[in-house]
C-alpha cells in the first residue's frame, strides 16, 4: 500500500461530521415556495411605494404648472400695460411690477426643485457640462473663452442639469500673421553680345555706256534734218 493511500492525520474524516437539524421558522420548515412568495411580496410592496412616489411627484408638478400658468397670465397683463403711452405709465413702476412677477415665478420653480441659470460672463470651463455653444465671436475685447450672450437659460432639477443653455461664446481674436518679406527681384538676364557688323559688299561697277555719237564718214553725206540715214554696208 502506497503512502498516498494512507489516511492523513491532519485531515478530518467523515466521522468528524454530524448531522444538524433543519432550522424551522415559526415552527414549520421554510419551503422554496414560501421563500419565493416572500420575495415577490416584498417586490410588490417596493413597486407600490415607487408608484405612490411617482403619483405624488406628478401631483406636485401639476400644481407647479398651474401656478406658473397663473403667473404667466399676470405677466402678460403687465406686458400689455407696458405698451401704453409713456405719459400714462411710469416706467420705474412698470419695471418693478414686471420684476415682481418674475421673482414670484422663480420662487415657484425653486420650491419644486427647479432652478434656471444664466451663464453669461462665465468661462468655457465653468459651463462645459451645462451649456451648448451655438455660435462663436472672435474679438480683441475677449481675453479668454467666455459666454458672450445667452440665448436660452439652463434648467436644473435637484441640482442636475435637465436642459442645456444655448449660448454664444466669445474668444480672443487670432494674432495677425507676420507680414511676409517681398521676394527679391530676379537678376536681369545678361544682354546678348552685339552681332559683328557686316561690311557692305562693293557694288559692281556699271559697264561703260556705249558712245551713241557715231562719227560720220567724211565721204558720207549727212541726211537732211528729220530723215533717217540710209544703212551702210560694213
Amino acid at each position: 500500500m502506497s503512502s498516498s493511500d494512507e489516511p492523513d492525520a491532519a485531515r478530518p474524516g467523515w466521522e468528524n461530521f454530524a448531522e444538524r437539524p433543519v432550522p424551522e421558522v415559526h415552527g414549520a420548515t421554510t419551503a422554496p415556495e414560501a421563500e419565493l412568495a416572500g420575495v415577490l411580496q416584498r417586490r410588490h410592496e417596493e413597486l407600490a411605494a415607487a408608484r405612490g412616489a411617482s403619483a405624488s411627484a406628478a401631483t406636485r408638478v401639476h400644481a407647479t404648472l398651474f401656478e406658473l400658468a397663473m403667473l404667466i397670465g399676470t405677466l402678460e397683463q403687465q406686458v400689455n400695460r407696458a405698451g401704453e403711452s409713456r405719459e400714462a405709465v411710469d416706467e420705474k413702476l412698470r419695471h418693478r411690477e414686471l420684476k415682481n412677477v418674475k421673482d414670484r415665478m422663480l420662487d415657484v420653480l425653486r420650491g419644486a426643485g427647479v432652478e434656471v441659470r444664466d451663464p453669461k460672463g462665465l468661462t468655457a470651463d465653468e459651463v462645459l457640462d451645462w451649456a451648448d455653444p451655438v455660435h462663436w465671436l472672435q474679438s480683441p475685447e475677449f481675453d479668454a473663452e467666455v459666454v458672450a450672450e445667452t440665448n436660452e437659460y439652463a434648467v436644473f432639477h435637484d441640482g442636475a442639469v435637465v436642459r442645456f443653455a444655448q449660448v454664444v461664446m466669445g474668444a480672443p481674436a487670432p494674432a495677425p500673421a507676420p507680414a511676409l518679406a517681398p521676394a527679391p527681384a530676379p537678376a536681369p538676364a545678361p544682354a546678348p553680345a552685339p552681332a559683328p557688323a557686316l561690311k557692305p559688299e562693293p557694288e559692281p561697277e556699271a559697264p561703260p555706256e556705249p558712245d551713241l555719237q557715231v562719227k560720220p564718214d567724211p565721204g558720207t553725206e549727212m541726211p537732211p534734218p528729220g530723215q533717217t540715214p540710209a544703212p551702210t554696208d560694213t
